[in-house]
């Protein structure tokens, strides 16, 4: 009698919070093999996320009642060809994502690693994801001729964030990243950015901005330099299968000797069918006083096997000019050698 009073005791507390809250188990797995050339050097190998970076997280959510919810997500990144954890590895590690928070009617207030502002500024505008492997866009992550700039940052540590509701065409996304110094410096390693625009039908336009000051806790700097990102995105529909996207980006650092980048991209999706999906996009990269600088061009296309695989190709051509020597689709460049870099590669992902 006990055993069964117990049993129903525990049936009827899971069951209560099973209709309060929910956690979701998701995940990616993308492999690809790709043939590749910089230089005289040339490689075929298997790597991981030509479309989408593996993956494995947790989701959750709780009604705490009028509206309001509790959310959390740890997401970790693995290497789909090794089975190791990513970012930065060896071990499996919730470095993808690790944050909790309220929302509501009002938008959400969130706190731990999370994306940038401006990287989901620019990923509402880019057909490729912003995919470290192949999205053009991903240029962005080249400091060649920018000494002392500090790289585009996807995520932060200790980010407090507030964003406006999903639902609303109106876009708000601001946040800031305590660079946690310990040492005498102020406000090393700080990191903090916005986004403000209009996603509604059928176009989207933002403006994104980051800016963040060199030094970590780990190696606080005395006098910390600032870098400073800012774009305009844009998107519109012309077709119900076919959009366009275009973004302007400057990035700079506040010191006199370094100068300062541009880069304009222009992107394609076209659904040429129900399971078929053609990409392009485009971007060049010119930094002012020198003539070194990128131009890169990617094609893409994506066959759906069902709504949660498919099989993918991807063309990719980066080049490096005035001996500029930026490396791209992890295809590593002599330095000051000049080489560009060409990949294709053909692949497969599965979300779960």
């Amino acid at each position: 009698m006990k055993k069964a009073t117990m049993a129903a005791l525990a049936f009827a507390v899971c069951g209560s919070a099973g209709a309060q809250s929910s956690v979701t188990v998701y995940g990616t797995v993308d492999l690809f093999v790709h043939s590749a050339k910089s230089g005289p050097t040339r490689v075929t190998r298997m790597d991981d996320g030509g479309n989408a970076a593996s993956r494995l997280g947790f989701r959750g959510s709780e009604d705490l009642g009028g509206g309001l919810r509790a959310n959390f997500t740890l997401e970790a990144g693995l290497a789909g060809d090794t089975g190791a954890g990513t970012i930065p590895g060896p071990g499996l590690a919730f470095t993808r994502q690790a944050s909790v928070g309220l929302s509501g009617a009002w938008g959400s207030v969130d706190m731990g690693r999370m994306y940038t502002p401006m990287f989901y500024a620019l990923l509402r505008a880019d057909p490729f994801n912003l995919n470290t492997v192949y999205a053009p866009l991903s240029l962005i992550a080249a400091i060649d001729a920018q000494s002392g700039l500090t790289p585009f940052a996807a995520r932060a540590n200790n980010m407090l964030r507030y964003r406006t509701p999903a639902g609303l065409p109106f876009v708000l996304d601001i946040a800031v990243a305590p660079g946690e110094s310990s040492g005498a410096s102020k406000s090393s390693g700080n990191l903090y950015g916005g986004t403000i625009g209009w996603n509604g039908k059928p176009f989207y336009i933002g403006y994104g901005l980051q800016k963040s000051r060199s030094g970590s806790a780990a190696a606080p700097v005395a006098h910390p330099t600032t870098t400073t990102y800012q774009s305009i995105d844009a998107s519109v529909a012309i077709t119900p299968t076919l959009r366009l996207s275009a973004n302007y980006i400057r990035n700079s650092l506040d010191v006199a000797t370094t100068p300062t980048a541009k880069f304009i991209n222009v992107g394609l999706e076209w659904n040429a069918a129900s399971t078929s999906r053609v990409l392009a996009g485009v971007t060049e990269r010119k930094v002012d006083g020198t003539p070194r600088g990128q131009f890169l061009w990617t094609l893409g296309y994506d066959h759906y096997l069902s709504k949660r695989t498919a099989v993918y190709a991807r063309w990719v051509s980066l080049d490096n000019r005035s001996n500029a020597s930026v490396s791209f689709a992890g295809v590593p460049v002599v330095v000051d050698s000049g080489h560009g870099v060409r990949s294709i590669g053909v692949g497969i992902r599965h979300h779960f």
